[in-house]
């Protein structure tokens, strides 16, 4: 299996201190941890974005905070060039 595709919990707090435990790729980890190393979110900001996402889209947590943090992490990085 390739290293991007194998899966890892962390423990995650939010704005109002819980704890959230959530399964995830290594691919999104890395773009979640640069997010975060780079100061533009928080980790409870990113955590805040997956729960507007299920509220918008009704998606289940763990496929909403991917798809805001994929988003989010094209906003930041991605190549404006192609």
């Amino acid at each position: 299996m390739e290293d991007w595709l194998k899966p890892s919990e962390r423990t995650l707090i939010d704005e109002h201190g819980d704890a959230i435990l959530l399964e995830q790729f290594a691919l999104f980890w890395e773009q979640f941890d640069e997010l975060v190393e780079a100061d533009h979110f928080t980790e409870a900001e990113l955590i805040q974005f997956g729960h507007d996402t299920v509220a918008e889209f009704h998606f289940p947590f763990n496929l909403a905070i991917q798809d805001a943090v994929g988003h989010l992490y094209l906003g930041r990085f991605g190549d404006d060039s192609t």
